[in-house]
């Protein structure tokens, strides 16, 4: 209702009618002066009091109705509903590492870990997160990533790197091989919105009903969709539409299709497809410059490294309809590697021919489409030592090169 209305209304009590009541009165010749005893006055009084309340109880439910102005949280959420829909309360979720700990003396095992394994943050009242999948760690591995998801709905599940590093080993003694950490903060918990936070929105709402890329990215995030998890491309199919290819699981991609339907505009038209995983095996050649050859155990490390150090560039680097450039994941891969204890000064990445991709002859990036993705799938390895140390195994020395 208009603001107008209820502040007329409000105006309108027992003094200002019966003030009104009077002056008709004289104005039609009923009466030629006010007498406070006379009985058209007391029956004037009586009426202008019924209506007066009448009048002030309609302002205020008029004013209790109105989006702007309402205190009552139950009937605001009815308000709005026809205008804009509340932010549900949402898990978070974030990507374990299980590694094996520097300070184990014993034989390394196989470690099967379970999906819905609970790893927590340190305190009497933890946050609590479970494995989405189950994995190995297998023998010859140094660690293993997992996706993992928060027991409870709330942004309190959005922690901090590296604080999720507790879990109960006495469901297995092989457990006590490892620790567990999550190398960048968790994302997506959200709270329940509230009536009157959707109320402070909801000016801005038309302005986001548009279907424009920002209002997307917006609901992507607040559906769980990490940063590198989708990818939108405007006028897919001419003015007014937008593909958007979403790297998520089956049952995840059909809930936010549906809630991206439920907010959609009359006239903008979404295509929606789950994002095509494109493969891609490579051959890395790490180059040493040190004096010693590097035992069998150090060149596994060393392997493992490598693996890390690429499965982490294509997790946060790689985002749905990006182009590879090998030179940045050299550039990615040598400078992780140099903070560890070994004498490496060059990293050569090759995209083995096996690959069925598609590489630029002048930039030698590796091409996409708007709605694939990279993933690391092969990765072939090779040490190559200074030539100064090159010795003919004949002689009892090493050879130069150390291929996995």
């Amino acid at each position: 209702m208009a603001e107008s209305y209820v502040s007329t209304l409000l105006l309108l009590d027992e003094n200002k009618i019966l003030a009104d009541l009077n002056s008709i009165a004289i104005e039609m010749g009923l009466i030629n002066n006010v007498f406070e005893t006379s009985r058209i006055y007391i029956y004037y009084a009586v009426f202008a009091r019924v209506l007066g309340n009448v009048t002030q109880t309609i302002a205020q439910y008029l004013n209790d109705i109105d989006i702007e102005e309402t205190n009552d949280e139950a009937l605001l959420e009815k308000l709005i509903k026809p205008f804009i829909k509340k932010k549900d309360a949402r898990v978070a979720k974030v990507i374990l590492e299980f590694k094996r700990r520097d300070d184990y003396t014993g034989e390394s095992s196989e470690i099967f870990i379970p999906r819905e394994f609970e790893v927590m943050t340190e305190g009497e009242d933890p946050i609590i997160f479970r494995t989405a999948e189950s994995r190995v760690l297998w023998k010859d591995s140094y660690k293993v990533l997992i996706p993992a998801y928060s027991v409870e709905f709330g942004s309190l599940n959005n922690v901090l790197p590296n604080t999720l590093t507790y879990f109960d080993n006495e469901g297995s003694y092989l457990f006590n091989e490892i620790e567990v950490t999550n190398p960048y903060g968790s994302y997506g918990g959200r709270d329940e919105e509230t009536a009157f936070d959707t109320r402070n929105r909801i000016d801005l709402f038309r302005y986001g009903r548009d279907g424009s890329k920002e209002f997307l990215q917006e609901l992507l995030l607040d559906n769980g969709v990490s940063y590198y998890g989708y990818n939108i491309v405007e006028y897919w199919d001419g003015f007014g539409s937008v593909l958007i290819a979403l790297d998520v699981d089956e049952e995840e991609y059909f809930d936010i299709v549906q809630s991206l339907e439920s907010q959609k505009r009359d006239g903008v038209k979404y295509y929606y497809c789950r994002v095509e995983k494109i493969p891609a095996n490579m051959n890395i050649t790490v180059k040493i410059t040190g004096d010693n050859m590097y035992t069998e155990y150090q060149t596994d490390e060393i392997e493992q490294h490598i693996f890390t150090a690429t499965q982490l560039y294509f997790d946060n680097q790689m985002y749905v309809g990006k182009k590879l450039s090998r030179n940045r994941l050299e550039a990615f891969i040598l400078q992780y590697l140099v903070d560890e204890k070994y004498d490496i000064y060059e990293i050569d990445l090759e995209i083995d021919p096996t690959s069925n991709v598609e590489i630029d002859t002048e930039t030698g990036q590796v091409l996409v489409s708007e709605f694939e993705r990279l993933v690391a799938n092969q990765i072939y390895t090779k040490i190559e030592y200074n030539e100064e140390w090159l010795y003919d195994k004949s002689n009892g020395g090493y050879s130069g090169y150390f291929n996995r």
